[in-house]
């Protein structure tokens, strides 16, 4: 964890989704956007009906995207797994 008491993630972490959950504004997901095959690991903002990925590395380009409705809520990051 960091020390604004959020978890922080690296390269190879294992993290547990369930799908099931039900996403709100501020929970880590996985989302597949618009079609793609691809999925991408990003905190959802939710504002009013408007809703945004925002990257959880810092260091990404681009902080924000606005997703549409099309965008498919894979699950909700609900822990994840640290080696003894």
């Amino acid at each position: 964890y960091n020390p604004h008491g959020r978890p922080s993630y690296e390269d190879g972490d294992i993290i547990f989704v369930d799908p099931d959950v039900q996403a709100k504004h501020r929970d880590r997901i996985i989302v597949r956007l618009n079609g793609s095959q691809e999925a991408v690991f990003k905190q959802l903002i939710v504002e009013g009906d408007r809703r945004f990925l925002k990257a959880l590395n810092p260091a990404w380009p681009e902080q924000l995207i606005e997703i549409s409705e099309e965008a498919a809520i894979c699950g909700v990051v609900i822990g994840r797994w640290v080696s003894e």
